[in-house]
Protein backbone atom coordinates (compact mmCIF):
# COMPACT_ATOMS: atom_id res chain seq x y z
CA UNK A 1 0.00 0.00 0.00
CA UNK A 2 1.58 3.34 -1.02
CA UNK A 3 2.43 5.75 1.76
CA UNK A 4 -0.09 8.54 2.05
CA UNK A 5 1.20 11.91 3.26
CA UNK A 6 -0.29 13.47 6.35
CA UNK A 7 -3.29 15.71 5.93
CA UNK A 8 -2.83 19.48 5.98
CA UNK A 9 -4.52 19.59 9.37
CA UNK A 10 -2.10 17.00 10.79
CA UNK A 11 0.92 18.75 9.25
CA UNK A 12 -0.10 22.13 10.66
CA UNK A 13 -0.71 20.60 14.09
CA UNK A 14 2.59 18.67 13.96
CA UNK A 15 4.52 21.80 12.97
CA UNK A 16 2.93 23.82 15.79
CA UNK A 17 3.54 21.10 18.42
CA UNK A 18 7.10 20.39 17.30
CA UNK A 19 7.97 24.10 17.22
CA UNK A 20 6.37 24.67 20.63
CA UNK A 21 8.05 21.60 22.11
CA UNK A 22 11.46 22.66 20.79
CA UNK A 23 10.92 26.14 22.19
CA UNK A 24 9.93 24.78 25.59
CA UNK A 25 12.82 22.31 25.56
CA UNK A 26 15.29 25.03 24.63
CA UNK A 27 13.94 27.39 27.30
CA UNK A 28 14.02 24.62 29.91
CA UNK A 29 17.53 23.52 28.94
CA UNK A 30 18.91 27.05 29.10
CA UNK A 31 17.16 27.63 32.42
CA UNK A 32 18.60 24.39 33.82
CA UNK A 33 22.14 25.22 32.72
CA UNK A 34 21.90 28.69 34.25
CA UNK A 35 20.52 27.30 37.53
CA UNK A 36 23.20 24.59 37.57
CA UNK A 37 25.98 27.12 37.16
CA UNK A 38 24.48 29.32 39.85
CA UNK A 39 24.33 26.32 42.23
CA UNK A 40 27.94 25.40 41.53
CA UNK A 41 28.93 29.02 42.15
CA UNK A 42 27.05 28.94 45.47
CA UNK A 43 28.86 25.72 46.45
CA UNK A 44 32.21 27.22 45.52
CA UNK A 45 31.52 30.42 47.46
CA UNK A 46 30.28 28.49 50.48
CA UNK A 47 33.42 26.35 50.64
CA UNK A 48 35.66 29.37 50.17
CA UNK A 49 33.83 31.08 53.02
CA UNK A 50 34.61 28.11 55.28
CA UNK A 51 38.27 28.51 54.38
CA UNK A 52 38.11 32.14 55.48
CA UNK A 53 36.43 31.14 58.74
CA UNK A 54 39.11 28.60 59.71
CA UNK A 55 41.80 31.15 58.81
CA UNK A 56 40.12 33.73 61.05
CA UNK A 57 39.94 31.27 63.97
CA UNK A 58 43.57 30.26 63.48
CA UNK A 59 44.62 33.93 63.54
CA UNK A 60 42.67 34.58 66.75
CA UNK A 61 44.09 31.43 68.34
CA UNK A 62 47.63 32.54 67.48
CA UNK A 63 46.99 35.85 69.28
CA UNK A 64 45.47 34.12 72.30
CA UNK A 65 42.19 35.92 71.80
CA UNK A 66 39.93 32.87 71.74
CA UNK A 67 39.55 32.46 75.57
CA UNK A 68 40.68 28.84 75.31
CA UNK A 69 44.07 27.30 75.85
CA UNK A 70 45.32 25.92 72.55
CA UNK A 71 47.29 22.71 73.06
CA UNK A 72 46.78 21.10 69.66
CA UNK A 73 44.91 21.24 66.36
CA UNK A 74 41.82 19.72 67.97
CA UNK A 75 41.32 22.90 70.04
CA UNK A 76 41.49 25.08 66.93
CA UNK A 77 39.05 22.79 65.13
CA UNK A 78 36.67 22.89 68.10
CA UNK A 79 36.62 26.68 68.08
CA UNK A 80 36.01 26.82 64.32
CA UNK A 81 33.29 24.16 64.24
CA UNK A 82 31.55 25.56 67.34
CA UNK A 83 30.93 28.88 65.58
CA UNK A 84 30.13 27.35 62.17
CA UNK A 85 26.58 27.00 60.82
CA UNK A 86 26.74 24.71 57.78
CA UNK A 87 24.32 25.09 54.86
CA UNK A 88 21.61 22.42 54.45
CA UNK A 89 23.64 20.43 51.90
CA UNK A 90 26.98 21.13 53.56
CA UNK A 91 28.96 19.11 56.13
CA UNK A 92 31.77 20.44 58.41
CA UNK A 93 34.22 17.85 59.76
CA UNK A 94 37.23 18.25 62.02
CA UNK A 95 39.91 15.57 61.54
CA UNK A 96 42.82 14.89 63.86
CA UNK A 97 45.39 12.45 62.54
CA UNK A 98 42.90 11.23 59.92
CA UNK A 99 40.08 10.54 62.39
CA UNK A 100 36.83 12.42 62.87
CA UNK A 101 37.27 14.48 66.01
CA UNK A 102 34.65 17.23 65.81
CA UNK A 103 31.40 17.76 63.90
CA UNK A 104 28.67 20.37 64.35
CA UNK A 105 25.61 19.38 66.35
CA UNK A 106 23.51 19.25 63.17
CA UNK A 107 20.69 16.92 62.27
CA UNK A 108 21.06 17.54 58.53
CA UNK A 109 21.16 14.25 56.57
CA UNK A 110 24.06 15.48 54.47
CA UNK A 111 26.15 16.08 57.63
CA UNK A 112 25.53 12.57 58.90
CA UNK A 113 26.14 10.85 55.58
CA UNK A 114 29.30 12.73 54.70
CA UNK A 115 31.02 12.40 58.10
CA UNK A 116 30.55 8.63 57.83
CA UNK A 117 31.97 8.36 54.29
CA UNK A 118 35.45 6.75 54.74
CA UNK A 119 36.55 7.59 51.21
CA UNK A 120 35.86 11.27 51.81
CA UNK A 121 37.69 11.18 55.15
CA UNK A 122 40.70 9.50 53.57
CA UNK A 123 40.84 11.97 50.70
CA UNK A 124 40.56 14.93 53.07
CA UNK A 125 43.26 13.58 55.42
CA UNK A 126 45.61 13.06 52.49
CA UNK A 127 46.03 16.82 52.01
CA UNK A 128 49.45 17.71 53.37
CA UNK A 129 50.48 20.92 55.04
CA UNK A 130 51.96 23.49 52.70
CA UNK A 131 49.83 22.35 49.75
CA UNK A 132 47.62 25.07 48.23
CA UNK A 133 44.06 25.01 49.43
CA UNK A 134 41.77 24.11 46.51
CA UNK A 135 38.32 22.76 45.78
CA UNK A 136 38.17 19.11 44.85
CA UNK A 137 35.53 16.83 43.33
CA UNK A 138 35.22 13.26 44.51
CA UNK A 139 33.01 10.30 43.65
CA UNK A 140 32.61 7.63 46.31
CA UNK A 141 30.49 4.54 46.68
CA UNK A 142 27.97 6.38 48.82
CA UNK A 143 28.12 9.73 47.11
CA UNK A 144 28.57 9.96 43.34
CA UNK A 145 29.51 13.64 43.44
CA UNK A 146 31.15 15.43 46.41
CA UNK A 147 32.75 18.85 46.34
CA UNK A 148 35.06 19.42 49.32
CA UNK A 149 37.87 21.55 50.66
CA UNK A 150 40.39 20.31 53.25
CA UNK A 151 42.53 22.84 55.19
CA UNK A 152 45.47 21.35 57.17
CA UNK A 153 45.74 22.65 60.79
CA UNK A 154 48.94 22.44 62.91
CA UNK A 155 49.83 23.84 66.33
CA UNK A 156 53.43 24.49 67.27
CA UNK A 157 54.62 22.01 69.85
CA UNK A 158 51.93 19.45 68.99
CA UNK A 159 52.71 16.38 66.86
CA UNK A 160 49.09 16.05 65.73
CA UNK A 161 47.84 17.04 62.27
CA UNK A 162 44.33 18.34 61.94
CA UNK A 163 42.15 19.02 58.89
CA UNK A 164 39.24 21.39 58.68
CA UNK A 165 36.96 19.81 56.03
CA UNK A 166 33.95 21.43 54.38
CA UNK A 167 32.08 19.17 51.96
CA UNK A 168 28.91 19.44 49.89
CA UNK A 169 26.89 16.62 48.34
CA UNK A 170 26.44 18.11 44.86
CA UNK A 171 23.65 15.71 43.98
CA UNK A 172 21.58 16.89 46.97
CA UNK A 173 22.34 20.53 46.09
CA UNK A 174 20.95 19.93 42.60
CA UNK A 175 17.72 18.31 43.79
CA UNK A 176 15.70 21.59 44.07
CA UNK A 177 16.75 22.47 40.52
CA UNK A 178 15.77 19.02 39.28
CA UNK A 179 12.41 19.19 41.05
CA UNK A 180 11.74 22.62 39.62
CA UNK A 181 12.53 21.54 36.09
CA UNK A 182 10.58 18.30 36.42
CA UNK A 183 7.63 20.47 37.40
CA UNK A 184 8.35 22.67 34.38
CA UNK A 185 8.43 19.57 32.15
CA UNK A 186 5.07 18.44 33.51
CA UNK A 187 3.52 21.85 32.97
CA UNK A 188 5.03 22.00 29.47
CA UNK A 189 3.58 18.58 28.67
CA UNK A 190 0.13 19.66 29.84
CA UNK A 191 0.52 22.88 27.81
CA UNK A 192 1.43 20.86 24.72
CA UNK A 193 -1.65 18.71 25.14
CA UNK A 194 -3.79 21.84 25.53
CA UNK A 195 -2.14 23.43 22.48
CA UNK A 196 -2.72 20.23 20.52
CA UNK A 197 -6.43 20.16 21.40
CA UNK A 198 -6.95 23.86 20.67
CA UNK A 199 -4.78 23.70 17.55
CA UNK A 200 -6.72 20.69 16.25
CA UNK A 201 -10.00 22.54 16.63
CA UNK A 202 -8.69 25.83 15.19
CA UNK A 203 -7.00 24.11 12.25
CA UNK A 204 -10.19 22.21 11.54
CA UNK A 205 -12.20 25.42 11.61
CA UNK A 206 -9.74 27.23 9.36
CA UNK A 207 -9.55 24.35 6.91
CA UNK A 208 -13.28 23.62 6.80
CA UNK A 209 -13.68 25.75 3.61
CA UNK A 210 -10.98 23.60 2.00
CA UNK A 211 -12.84 20.43 2.97
CA UNK A 212 -16.03 21.96 1.62
CA UNK A 213 -14.12 22.91 -1.52
CA UNK A 214 -12.88 19.33 -1.90
CA UNK A 215 -16.31 17.80 -1.39
CA UNK A 216 -17.85 20.40 -3.70
CA UNK A 217 -15.23 19.66 -6.37
CA UNK A 218 -15.95 15.95 -6.01
CA UNK A 219 -19.67 16.55 -6.55
CA UNK A 220 -19.17 18.78 -9.58
CA UNK A 221 -19.40 17.08 -12.96
CA UNK A 222 -19.19 18.38 -16.50
CA UNK A 223 -22.98 18.46 -16.63
CA UNK A 224 -23.64 19.90 -13.15
CA UNK A 225 -21.75 22.96 -11.91
CA UNK A 226 -24.44 24.13 -9.50
CA UNK A 227 -22.77 23.11 -6.21
CA UNK A 228 -21.08 25.87 -4.18
CA UNK A 229 -19.23 26.13 -0.89
CA UNK A 230 -21.76 27.20 1.79
CA UNK A 231 -21.28 30.89 2.50
CA UNK A 232 -21.93 30.44 6.25
CA UNK A 233 -18.81 28.25 6.49
CA UNK A 234 -16.54 30.98 5.11
CA UNK A 235 -14.73 33.16 7.64
CA UNK A 236 -13.35 36.61 6.94
CA UNK A 237 -9.75 35.41 6.55
CA UNK A 238 -7.58 34.27 3.65
CA UNK A 239 -9.08 30.77 3.58
CA UNK A 240 -12.57 32.27 3.54
CA UNK A 241 -11.46 34.55 0.70
CA UNK A 242 -10.23 31.47 -1.14
CA UNK A 243 -13.63 29.83 -0.72
CA UNK A 244 -15.43 32.90 -2.02
CA UNK A 245 -12.98 33.12 -4.91
CA UNK A 246 -13.64 29.48 -5.76
CA UNK A 247 -17.40 30.12 -5.68
CA UNK A 248 -16.88 33.05 -8.05
CA UNK A 249 -14.70 30.89 -10.28
CA UNK A 250 -17.39 28.19 -10.32
CA UNK A 251 -19.96 30.85 -11.23
CA UNK A 252 -17.77 31.96 -14.13
CA UNK A 253 -17.12 28.38 -15.22
CA UNK A 254 -20.81 27.56 -15.05
CA UNK A 255 -21.68 30.66 -17.09
CA UNK A 256 -18.89 29.87 -19.55
CA UNK A 257 -20.01 26.25 -19.95
CA UNK A 258 -23.62 27.37 -20.37
CA UNK A 259 -22.52 29.88 -23.02
CA UNK A 260 -20.44 27.25 -24.78
CA UNK A 261 -23.28 24.75 -24.77
CA UNK A 262 -25.71 27.41 -25.96
CA UNK A 263 -23.22 28.48 -28.63
CA UNK A 264 -22.80 24.92 -29.86
CA UNK A 265 -26.55 24.35 -29.86
CA UNK A 266 -27.26 27.62 -31.63
CA UNK A 267 -24.35 27.21 -34.07
CA UNK A 268 -25.48 23.67 -34.84
CA UNK A 269 -28.99 24.93 -35.50
CA UNK A 270 -27.77 27.84 -37.63
CA UNK A 271 -25.42 25.63 -39.64
CA UNK A 272 -28.03 22.93 -40.06
CA UNK A 273 -30.38 25.29 -41.92
CA UNK A 274 -28.12 26.10 -44.91
CA UNK A 275 -26.93 22.50 -45.05
CA UNK A 276 -30.53 21.31 -45.20
CA UNK A 277 -31.35 23.87 -47.88
CA UNK A 278 -28.34 22.94 -50.03
CA UNK A 279 -28.96 19.21 -49.61
CA UNK A 280 -32.65 19.56 -50.46
CA UNK A 281 -31.96 21.50 -53.64
CA UNK A 282 -29.16 19.18 -54.69
CA UNK A 283 -31.47 16.20 -54.25
CA UNK A 284 -34.17 17.83 -56.40
CA UNK A 285 -31.96 19.41 -59.06
CA UNK A 286 -32.57 18.25 -62.61
CA UNK A 287 -29.11 17.59 -64.08
CA UNK A 288 -30.59 17.80 -67.57
CA UNK A 289 -31.95 21.32 -66.99
CA UNK A 290 -29.08 23.84 -67.25
CA UNK A 291 -31.18 26.63 -65.79
CA UNK A 292 -32.07 24.50 -62.74
CA UNK A 293 -28.42 23.53 -62.27
CA UNK A 294 -27.28 27.17 -62.43
CA UNK A 295 -30.02 28.26 -60.03
CA UNK A 296 -29.13 25.47 -57.59
CA UNK A 297 -25.43 26.28 -57.84
CA UNK A 298 -26.06 29.97 -57.08
CA UNK A 299 -28.23 29.04 -54.11
CA UNK A 300 -25.59 26.62 -52.79
CA UNK A 301 -22.85 29.25 -53.10
CA UNK A 302 -25.05 31.80 -51.31
CA UNK A 303 -25.77 29.39 -48.46
CA UNK A 304 -22.11 28.38 -48.23
CA UNK A 305 -21.16 32.06 -48.03
CA UNK A 306 -23.65 32.45 -45.19
CA UNK A 307 -22.08 29.46 -43.44
CA UNK A 308 -18.62 30.95 -43.91
CA UNK A 309 -19.75 34.26 -42.42
CA UNK A 310 -21.28 32.40 -39.50
CA UNK A 311 -18.08 30.43 -38.89
CA UNK A 312 -15.99 33.62 -39.11
CA UNK A 313 -18.23 35.32 -36.55
CA UNK A 314 -18.07 32.34 -34.20
CA UNK A 315 -14.27 32.32 -34.46
CA UNK A 316 -14.26 36.07 -33.79
CA UNK A 317 -16.24 35.57 -30.59
CA UNK A 318 -13.92 32.75 -29.53
CA UNK A 319 -10.86 34.96 -30.09
CA UNK A 320 -12.44 37.79 -28.08
CA UNK A 321 -11.51 36.02 -24.85
CA UNK A 322 -7.82 35.91 -25.71
CA UNK A 323 -5.57 38.50 -24.00
CA UNK A 324 -4.10 39.57 -27.34
CA UNK A 325 -7.47 40.11 -29.00
CA UNK A 326 -7.00 43.89 -28.85
CA UNK A 327 -3.75 45.77 -29.44
CA UNK A 328 -4.28 49.31 -28.10
CA UNK A 329 -2.34 52.17 -29.62
CA UNK A 330 -2.67 55.98 -29.65
CA UNK A 331 -5.64 56.97 -31.84
CA UNK A 332 -7.11 60.40 -32.66
CA UNK A 333 -10.89 60.21 -32.26
CA UNK A 334 -11.54 62.47 -35.26
CA UNK A 335 -9.32 60.40 -37.55
CA UNK A 336 -10.96 57.19 -36.39
CA UNK A 337 -14.49 58.46 -37.14
CA UNK A 338 -13.43 59.90 -40.49
CA UNK A 339 -11.92 56.55 -41.48
CA UNK A 340 -15.08 54.70 -40.51
CA UNK A 341 -17.23 57.15 -42.48
CA UNK A 342 -15.06 56.66 -45.58
CA UNK A 343 -15.68 52.91 -45.36
CA UNK A 344 -19.46 52.99 -44.83
CA UNK A 345 -20.75 55.74 -47.12
CA UNK A 346 -20.93 53.32 -50.01
CA UNK A 347 -23.03 50.79 -48.08
CA UNK A 348 -26.36 52.52 -48.56
CA UNK A 349 -28.30 55.59 -49.60
CA UNK A 350 -28.43 57.36 -46.28
CA UNK A 351 -27.86 60.85 -44.93
CA UNK A 352 -24.48 60.28 -43.29
CA UNK A 353 -23.45 62.52 -40.37
CA UNK A 354 -20.49 63.00 -38.07
CA UNK A 355 -22.35 64.98 -35.44
CA UNK A 356 -19.61 65.29 -32.84
CA UNK A 357 -15.93 64.53 -32.74
CA UNK A 358 -12.69 65.39 -30.91
CA UNK A 359 -8.99 65.71 -31.59
CA UNK A 360 -8.15 63.97 -28.31
CA UNK A 361 -5.74 61.01 -28.44
CA UNK A 362 -6.99 57.82 -26.77
CA UNK A 363 -5.65 54.28 -26.38
CA UNK A 364 -7.73 51.93 -28.56
CA UNK A 365 -7.32 49.13 -31.05
CA UNK A 366 -8.34 51.02 -34.21
CA UNK A 367 -9.03 47.86 -36.24
CA UNK A 368 -11.34 46.33 -33.63
CA UNK A 369 -13.17 49.61 -32.92
CA UNK A 370 -13.57 50.22 -36.65
CA UNK A 371 -14.97 46.70 -36.97
CA UNK A 372 -17.45 47.37 -34.13
CA UNK A 373 -18.60 50.71 -35.58
CA UNK A 374 -19.01 49.24 -39.06
CA UNK A 375 -21.07 46.42 -37.56
CA UNK A 376 -23.27 48.98 -35.81
CA UNK A 377 -23.63 50.89 -39.11
CA UNK A 378 -24.53 47.68 -40.93
CA UNK A 379 -27.10 46.94 -38.25
CA UNK A 380 -28.54 50.45 -38.67
CA UNK A 381 -28.78 50.00 -42.44
CA UNK A 382 -30.96 46.92 -41.97
CA UNK A 383 -33.60 48.83 -40.04
CA UNK A 384 -33.65 52.23 -41.75
CA UNK A 385 -35.15 53.55 -44.97
CA UNK A 386 -33.11 55.17 -47.77
CA UNK A 387 -32.49 58.85 -47.14
CA UNK A 388 -32.80 58.59 -43.36
CA UNK A 389 -30.07 59.75 -41.01
CA UNK A 390 -27.25 57.47 -39.86
CA UNK A 391 -24.94 59.48 -37.63
CA UNK A 392 -21.56 58.75 -36.08
CA UNK A 393 -20.10 60.63 -33.15
CA UNK A 394 -17.38 60.67 -30.56
CA UNK A 395 -16.81 62.65 -27.38
CA UNK A 396 -14.54 62.59 -24.31
CA UNK A 397 -16.40 62.24 -21.02
CA UNK A 398 -13.99 62.28 -18.06
CA UNK A 399 -12.02 59.05 -18.12
CA UNK A 400 -14.12 57.68 -21.00
CA UNK A 401 -14.27 58.07 -24.72
CA UNK A 402 -17.77 57.48 -26.10
CA UNK A 403 -18.30 56.52 -29.72
CA UNK A 404 -21.79 56.06 -31.07
CA UNK A 405 -23.85 55.18 -34.12
CA UNK A 406 -27.37 56.69 -34.31
CA UNK A 407 -30.14 55.90 -36.74
CA UNK A 408 -33.75 56.91 -37.47
CA UNK A 409 -34.95 53.34 -37.82
CA UNK A 410 -37.78 51.30 -36.38
CA UNK A 411 -36.37 51.20 -32.83
CA UNK A 412 -36.11 48.29 -30.41
CA UNK A 413 -38.64 46.98 -27.92
CA UNK A 414 -37.55 47.30 -24.26
CA UNK A 415 -37.77 43.53 -23.75
CA UNK A 416 -35.45 42.95 -26.72
CA UNK A 417 -32.69 45.38 -25.68
CA UNK A 418 -30.70 42.86 -23.63
CA UNK A 419 -31.41 39.83 -25.83
CA UNK A 420 -30.01 41.39 -28.99
CA UNK A 421 -26.50 41.42 -27.46
CA UNK A 422 -26.63 37.66 -26.83
CA UNK A 423 -25.21 35.18 -29.29
CA UNK A 424 -27.77 34.39 -32.00
CA UNK A 425 -30.15 36.80 -30.29
CA UNK A 426 -32.50 38.76 -32.54
CA UNK A 427 -35.00 41.47 -31.80
CA UNK A 428 -38.60 41.42 -33.03
CA UNK A 429 -40.10 43.88 -35.50
CA UNK A 430 -41.61 46.39 -33.07
CA UNK A 431 -44.00 48.11 -35.48
CA UNK A 432 -44.28 45.60 -38.34
CA UNK A 433 -42.41 47.80 -40.81
CA UNK A 434 -39.03 46.05 -40.90
CA UNK A 435 -37.58 46.41 -44.39
CA UNK A 436 -37.52 43.21 -46.45
CA UNK A 437 -34.35 41.15 -46.45
CA UNK A 438 -33.22 42.22 -43.00
CA UNK A 439 -33.57 38.88 -41.23
CA UNK A 440 -30.71 37.02 -42.89
CA UNK A 441 -28.17 37.61 -40.11
CA UNK A 442 -27.08 34.96 -37.63
CA UNK A 443 -27.55 37.23 -34.63
CA UNK A 444 -23.86 37.49 -33.81
CA UNK A 445 -23.11 41.04 -34.91
CA UNK A 446 -24.05 42.84 -31.71
CA UNK A 447 -22.50 40.05 -29.65
CA UNK A 448 -19.21 40.76 -31.45
CA UNK A 449 -19.59 44.49 -30.78
CA UNK A 450 -20.16 43.78 -27.08
CA UNK A 451 -17.14 41.43 -27.01
CA UNK A 452 -14.92 44.12 -28.56
CA UNK A 453 -16.11 46.66 -25.98
CA UNK A 454 -15.46 44.26 -23.10
CA UNK A 455 -12.01 43.44 -24.47
CA UNK A 456 -11.29 47.19 -24.15
CA UNK A 457 -12.58 47.10 -20.52
CA UNK A 458 -15.67 48.99 -21.69
CA UNK A 459 -19.31 48.39 -22.45
CA UNK A 460 -22.07 49.08 -24.98
CA UNK A 461 -25.00 51.33 -24.05
CA UNK A 462 -28.26 51.38 -25.98
CA UNK A 463 -30.77 54.22 -26.33
CA UNK A 464 -33.84 53.43 -28.40
CA UNK A 465 -37.45 54.48 -28.96
CA UNK A 466 -39.86 52.43 -31.04
CA UNK A 467 -40.66 54.16 -34.31
CA UNK A 468 -38.06 56.90 -33.71
CA UNK A 469 -34.63 55.26 -33.82
CA UNK A 470 -31.76 53.83 -31.84
CA UNK A 471 -28.31 54.87 -30.70
CA UNK A 472 -25.56 52.40 -29.76
CA UNK A 473 -22.70 53.90 -27.70
CA UNK A 474 -19.30 52.33 -27.06
CA UNK A 475 -18.14 53.55 -23.62
CA UNK A 476 -14.41 52.83 -23.43
CA UNK A 477 -11.56 53.93 -21.10
CA UNK A 478 -9.33 56.57 -22.62
CA UNK A 479 -6.13 54.98 -21.30
CA UNK A 480 -6.91 51.38 -22.26
CA UNK A 481 -7.11 50.37 -18.57
CA UNK A 482 -10.21 49.34 -16.67
CA UNK A 483 -12.18 52.12 -14.96
CA UNK A 484 -15.20 52.32 -12.68
CA UNK A 485 -18.40 52.13 -14.71
CA UNK A 486 -20.83 53.01 -11.93
CA UNK A 487 -21.56 56.31 -13.65
CA UNK A 488 -24.66 55.92 -15.89
CA UNK A 489 -24.36 56.72 -19.57
CA UNK A 490 -25.93 60.05 -20.32
CA UNK A 491 -28.75 59.75 -22.78
CA UNK A 492 -29.62 56.12 -22.05
CA UNK A 493 -33.24 57.24 -21.75
CA UNK A 494 -33.74 60.05 -24.30
CA UNK A 495 -36.87 62.21 -24.32
CA UNK A 496 -39.73 61.08 -26.59
CA UNK A 497 -39.31 62.07 -30.19
CA UNK A 498 -35.53 62.51 -29.94
CA UNK A 499 -33.27 60.33 -32.07
CA UNK A 500 -29.98 61.66 -30.75
CA UNK A 501 -28.07 60.13 -27.86
CA UNK A 502 -27.13 62.53 -25.09
CA UNK A 503 -23.53 62.37 -26.24
CA UNK A 504 -24.65 63.98 -29.47
CA UNK A 505 -27.24 66.26 -27.94
CA UNK A 506 -24.61 67.70 -25.62
CA UNK A 507 -22.36 68.59 -28.54
CA UNK A 508 -23.46 72.23 -28.26
CA UNK A 509 -21.93 72.41 -24.75
CA UNK A 510 -18.47 70.94 -25.23
CA UNK A 511 -16.18 70.17 -22.33
CA UNK A 512 -13.03 70.53 -24.38
CA UNK A 513 -11.79 72.96 -26.99
CA UNK A 514 -11.33 70.31 -29.66
CA UNK A 515 -15.03 69.55 -30.25
CA UNK A 516 -15.93 70.15 -33.90
CA UNK A 517 -19.09 71.43 -35.52
CA UNK A 518 -21.53 68.97 -37.08
CA UNK A 519 -20.40 67.59 -40.45
CA UNK A 520 -23.07 66.46 -42.95
CA UNK A 521 -22.43 63.87 -45.67
CA UNK A 522 -22.88 64.12 -48.56
CA UNK A 523 -22.31 67.89 -48.71
CA UNK A 524 -25.31 69.95 -49.80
Amino acid sequence: MPWRPLSVRARILTAVLVTTALGMLGAGGVSYLIAREQTLDNIRNSLLQENEEINTVATLAGRGETGRTITGPGDVLWLAIKSSVPDPDEAIIGLVNGQVEWVPSSEEPSQKSLENDPELIAAAAAVRPGAPVQLQRLSTAGHPDIAFMSVPVQVKGSPDLGHYVAAVDVRLAFQPIIRTHLTYAGVALVALVAIGIVGYQVAGKLLSPLRSLRSTAQRITETDLSDRIPVDELAGDEVGDLGRTMNSMLDRLSASFDNQRRLLDDAGHELKTPITIVRGHLELVDPNDPADVIETRDLAIEELDRMRRLVDEILMLAKARRPDFVQPEPVVVADLLAGVLDKVIALGDRRWLIESTSNEVVQLDPQRITQALIQLVANALKFTEPGSVVALGGRIYGPEVRLWVRDEGIGIHAEDRSRIFERFGRGSDPIGTQPPGTDDGAGLGLAIVDAIAQAHHGRVALSSEVGVGSAFTLCLPRTGRSIDHDEPVAGSDPPPGSTRPAAAADATTPDDATTRETVTWPPS
